[in-house]
């Protein structure tokens, strides 16, 4: 038997990456911002809605990154880093941490967690990690987080995001 090998090419499709994308999109996520800081110690973040837990024991957490900027670089680069799972009211935090550029926060915009990393004030949920692993996948990073401390605000209803744009919740399940 014949060991396999990585793909080093993209099998052709019948679906283009817009089709892709449309379809992706058609799964609700919640919205999150990770943060870091930068090599200057200054708080950075990136939105993303690539998070998902991943086991009990340990604790751990993953998201995944664009490999090609210069903020997620930063965000790799670092040993501790925090994801702030935004609540409704937070759409302002997400499209600032969306923005292309370095992702750098504003005055205000965060908070020192306890792991000295920033979170986003007001968050649903805070999750603090330490970096565990880092594994390609495609044009992107997938990130391993050990969680070493979290905190939770049950008042707050989540930021959806739906196609395309963001959603509330229309009720209780």
């Amino acid at each position: 038997m014949t060991p396999q090998t990585p793909l080093q090419t993209a099998p052709s499709s019948s679906f283009s990456e817009r089709d892709f994308r449309d379809a992706m999109g058609s799964f609700a996520t919640g919205v999150c911002v990770v943060t870091a800081n930068n090599a200057d110690g200054k708080a950075i973040g990136m939105t993303v809605n690539s998070f998902s837990s991943v086991s009990l024991n340990p604790p751990l957490v993953l998201f995944c990154l664009g490999d090609y900027s210069a903020r997620s670089q930063a965000i790799l680069a670092a040993d501790t880093f925090n994801i702030s799972m935004l609540g409704a009211d937070q759409m302002d935090d997400s499209n600032h941490f969306a923005r292309p550029g370095e992702g750098l926060a504003l005055d205000g915009m965060t908070v020192s967690g306890q792991n000295g990393c920033p979170v986003v004030p007001g968050a649903a949920a805070v999750i603090e990690c330490t970096m565990d692993t880092q594994h390609g996948g495609g044009d992107h990073v997938i990130v391993v987080g050990r969680v070493t401390h979290l905190e939770t605000d049950q008042s707050k209803a989540p930021l959806l995001y739906f196609r395309g744009g963001y959603r509330k919740l229309d009720g209780e399940a």
